[in-house]
């Protein structure tokens, strides 16, 4: 047996004990089953399926493991309505009918990898042993939120997530809470990439309005001197970096500060319309997941010292969602619209320009110059049908659920100069391109079998400008067991989802929870 399958057949059999000494249980601690603790153990274990291409690094293989990602939440919930009444500075909020309960969930996560993994990524935490260590482990408190309640009031403090759009498989105006694409990138799903921020959050429903049946306006507020974290990017060598070509020159990564002025904030309004449309109509702000990139140069030495800076721009936006159900065709109709405002484009010649020298010299027949950020204002849509269908020679018990969506980008005052600066393959010269309209479509269906314990899925994504994405998916269920089965496959050109073509994969995924 070779080292790789001595390694898989090694994977799978701690696979085994995992899943059979894995326990988690609810349990109640008092008798009204007010205050309840939780937990929930998972581990996934991922097989790259293709060979590494372009400016991938490491160069991975055919059935190298490139994730073995182990997790364990730890929950509290707790309703204070016993405890309001025996508290004395506690019942007067019980008197004049305020709700009070908290909830608390602990995240603990090691990524086996970088120590059982292949050489190549072991020699990856060997180079950088100090920011790999920091990165393949984490105890957070991951939730940590109090709600409070009266009537139509209502106000969560605390460490939270929130969104606000009606998306699936990618996000438009869902951009409040930062991603981690740092352990699965684009193959996980969002509500496990977001990143809660600690955030005042509140809402007042008006009740009936005229024909509005429902009227709710909702707000946030991110202090930036408490939190200002953005998405982070992934350490070098990693697999699931941005493929970039190597940088002519150092590059700096340059965060938010805890200034008041980094605050998110937004708020919106929602409606039910005629008892059968929801609309929203929303603006906040808040930070781009990815970060502009600009060339800053020293000229007061020659050559002159020069750098990639790489820093998170915050972003305003404005849009509104809407979604109604069509009873003709029985489809349930989605759709969103949101406006960026100011949102920083990549154009090489303004933010990394070089300006030619004429010399035949290796490394200065050009001269870096300083760049600038580049902003355009960008218009992003979507409109999805969601619909149940009998597919009896499939299913003769279940329905189907098909989704379909389309994404659209329309760039203001476009330049055929804009370009996509995280990647760049195979001419580390030439950056692919982004047109002034750009559009994606998707397609997620699934159905149930065994009274619902297994359910088959599969999710398709496809860029007009020829990269598709397919991820096939199967789960079994046996509470409180749970074993999910998925494959991510990325094809076409490197453009969009083909940045990561190269990184095919299969993934297990086993649980242990109690629903």
């Amino acid at each position: 047996m070779n080292t790789r399958m001595f390694r898989f057949a090694g994977v799978f059999c701690a696979l085994g004990v995992f899943g059979l000494a894995a326990s988690a249980a609810a349990v109640q601690l008092d008798n009204d089953g007010t205050l309840e603790v939780t937990g929930k153990l998972q581990t996934r274990v991922t097989f790259r399926l293709q060979d590494s291409q372009g400016f991938t690094e490491p160069k991975l293989s055919v059935g190298d493991l490139v994730q073995w990602r182990n997790i364990a939440y730890l929950e509290m919930q707790h309703e204070l309505r016993k405890l309001m009444k025996s508290l004395d500075f506690m019942r007067p909020l019980q008197r004049w009918g305020v709700n009070v309960k908290y909830r608390i969930v602990g995240r603990f996560m090691y990524e086996a990898v970088y120590n059982v993994g292949p050489q190549e990524l072991q020699d990856v935490r060997d180079r950088d042993w100090e920011n790999i260590d920091k990165f393949k482990q984490a105890y957070d408190l991951w939730e940590c939120y109090a709600d409070i309640s009266k009537g139509p009031a209502f106000m969560r403090i605390g460490r939270q997530n929130l969104s606000w759009g009606e998306t699936d498989v990618f996000r438009l105006l869902d951009m409040i809470n930062p991603l981690d694409d740092t352990y699965g990138g684009l193959f996980e799903d969002l509500d496990d990439r977001r990143i809660p921020l600690w955030m005042l959050r509140g809402s007042y429903n008006f009740g009936y309005l005229g024909p509005i049946s429902s009227l709710n306006v909702e707000g946030f507020w991110v202090p930036g001197n408490w939190d200002a974290r953005v998405a982070p990017l992934s350490p070098d060598g990693t697999p699931y970096a941005i493929p970039l070509a190597p940088a002519p020159v150092p590059v700096l990564v340059e965060t938010p500060s805890k200034l008041m002025s980094n605050s998110r904030w937004g708020v919106r309004l929602q409606a039910v319309l005629l008892d059968s449309a929801n609309v929203s109509v929303g603006h906040y702000k808040s930070f781009m997941d990815l970060p502009s990139t600009v060339l800053n140069v020293d000229f007061s030495q020659f050559p002159p010292d020069a750098n990639l800076t790489l820093s998170y721009d915050d972003v305003q936006v404005t849009g509104g969602t809407l979604s109604f159900w069509e009873a003709r065709l029985d489809v349930v109709v989605r759709s969103e619209v949101a406006w960026f405002w100011k949102e920083s484009v990549f154009i090489p010649e303004e933010n990394t320009p070089l300006i030619p020298t004429g010399l035949p010299i290796p490394g200065l027949e050009a001269l870096p110059a300083q760049g600038h950020k580049t902003e355009r204002d960008i218009l992003r849509w979507m409109i999805g049908l969601d619909k149940n269908l009998w597919i009896r020679k499939l299913n003769p018990t279940q329905t189907f659920l098909v989704s379909m969506q389309y994404f659209g980008q329309w760039i203001s005052n476009w330049d055929d100069r804009i370009s996509m600066a995280a990647a760049i393959y195979p001419d580390e010269l030439n950056y692919p391109s982004v047109r002034e309209t750009e559009s994606t479509f998707t397609l997620l269906t699934n159905t149930s079998y065994l009274s619902g314990k297994l359910t088959p899925q599969i999710v398709v994504a496809y860029n007009v400008r020829g990269a598709w994405m397919f991820q096939p998916q199967i789960g079994f269920l046996r509470e409180p067991f749970r074993l999910l089965v998925q494959y991510s496959g990325i094809y076409g050109s490197f453009t969009s989802l083909g940045f990561f073509r190269d990184r095919d994969q299969i993934s297990f995924i086993f649980s242990y929870l109690l629903n």
